[in-house]
């Protein structure tokens, strides 16, 4: 089954603004360790016009190889705990399926106030943490079971939300588990790998995959995902924990204001 055909309301756009988007999502997925879904959907969305389904399926495919380029470079320079990103895709994977099937099931504007609520938890939650201060540091089977939990609700915000559940993964580790920032970062890029393709194969059956412009869109992602992998090797862990709360922030505020800026922009078209 090929992707969706486009909507009447999607609007053409130049190869170069393709890649625009996905080197924008790159940067930000590589930078604090998600999926760059928080800035693909609202892009696609008000720039191309897709439905808000639509955008979520095709951000989660371009998701796949963004999050690939990323990991490459933080492995390299750092170590990423293989026994917590298992534990977490284990869970992710699978409910990265169901999320996908849910949406279905919800409509657009709910599926879109669902996206920015996700979005203000992820921020609070990395606020708490801003001065390094981890509620739990768990080790051993605790820290695994945390982990299998974690990527439950990471796989159902995947699937649900178009992104890649490092929203949900990097606080997680980083204040529930004690893991430094840089390397829950690496490992949360590592399982969003799985966890997206999971989704992203289910938004295809459900014909809400553009695959034409993911793979534009993908170009840019693969070329922003090592690049704002690199740069996050440069910056202290608490500029980073920053980085990572004010961008959720900015992207819950664009979400909840996306469809009158649309609609605005179709009517002017």
């Amino acid at each position: 089954m090929e992707g969706a055909a486009a909507t009447t309301t999607e609007r053409q756009a130049p190869v170069l603004v393709l890649i625009g988007i996905g080197l924008a999502g790159g940067v930000v997925s590589g930078l604090i360790g998600v999926g760059g879904g928080i800035i693909l959907i609202p892009l696609m969305v008000g720039l191309l016009g897709m439905s808000q389904h639509r955008a979520h399926g095709t951000s989660l495919a371009i998701i796949v190889p963004t999050a690939f380029a990323a990991t490459l470079r933080y492995a390299t320079s750092n170590p990423i705990d293989w026994s917590v990103a298992l534990a977490l895709a284990a869970t992710s994977v699978v409910f990265a399926a169901i999320g996908a099937r849910l949406t279905a099931y919800i409509n657009e504007k709910l599926l879109r106030r669902l996206f920015a609520l996700v979005l203000l938890a992820g921020a609070l939650r990395m606020f708490v943490s801003l001065q390094d201060v981890a509620l739990l540091h768990l080790e051993g089977t605790e820290r695994i079971i945390a982990a299998v939990i974690t990527g439950v609700v990471a796989g159902l915000v995947s699937g649900t939300m178009g992104v890649g559940g490092g929203i949900v993964m990097v606080p997680a580790m980083v204040i529930f588990m004690g893991i430094d920032q840089v390397i829950a970062q690496g490992i949360s890029l590592a399982v969003i790998i799985p966890t997206a393709l999971s989704g992203a194969t289910q938004h295809y059956r459900l014909g809400h995959v553009d695959v034409r412009r993911a793979l534009t869109i993908g170009i840019g992602g693969l070329i922003g995902g090592f690049g704002g992998a690199q740069v996050a090797q440069w910056l202290p862990r608490v500029v980073l924990r920053a980085l990572f709360a004010v961008f959720l922030l900015y992207s819950a505020q664009r979400m909840l204001g996306v469809q009158t800026w649309v609609t605005t922009r179709l009517r002017r078209d």
